[in-house]
Parts: C-alpha cells; sequence; structure tokens
C-alpha cells in the first residue's frame, strides 16, 4: 500500500495523496455531471460560493488549474466514481445527497 501511495505521489506532483476533503469529492462528483456551483450548493445544502471555494481548494490540492483538469485527475487517482455512475467511488452514495 505504502508504495502504491508513494508512485500516486510522483505521478500527482503532490505531497500527499487523499488531500481531498468529503465536501471537495462531493462538489467534484457533482462537478463532472456537469452541475453549476449553485445547483451543487443546493444539492448539498451550501452556497454556490463555498462550492465554489471548495473547487478551488481541490484544484490546488490537484496541482491543476480548472475543475475539469481536476475532475479528470481525481478520477485517473480514482477518487471519484466515472460519471453516471452511483457515487461509490471514494465514499458511500450518502455523502453525496443530502
Amino acid at each position: 500500500m505504502q508504495s502504491l501511495l508513494s508512485a500516486a505521489r510522483r505521478r500527482v506532483g503532490v505531497t500527499q495523496v487523499g488531500v481531498l476533503s468529503v465536501r471537495q469529492l462531493q462538489c467534484l462528483y457533482w462537478a463532472q455531471e456537469g452541475k453549476s456551483a449553485t445547483d451543487i450548493g443546493q444539492l448539498i445544502g451550501i452556497s454556490g460560493r463555498t462550492v465554489e471555494r471548495h473547487l478551488f481548494n481541490a484544484c490546488r490540492a490537484l496541482g491543476v488549474r480548472t475543475r475539469v483538469q481536476a475532475v479528470v485527475k481525481a478520477r485517473d487517482l480514482h477518487l471519484l466514481a466515472p460519471v453516471g455512475g452511483s457515487p461509490e467511488g471514494p465514499a458511500s452514495a450518502r455523502l453525496f445527497r443530502r
């Protein structure tokens, strides 16, 4: 397991893997589904501005600039469920609904 983490760290270019919070993962999941920040906020019970902040922090943690790049990188790292699938990749489905 440790060697997998080391390889992932090198591939991602960040010092830690698992640096994404549950909220950041939730926001990335719904972003990959094409939801706006406002829509995501309504789905998970926070403001659209807070969603934007979570997405910004996720981008920073993953070493990318855009939310699309963050989604792609998170999927490559198996942190997100595939598009259209149930959100069971990083956590149980109940994390993704209010």
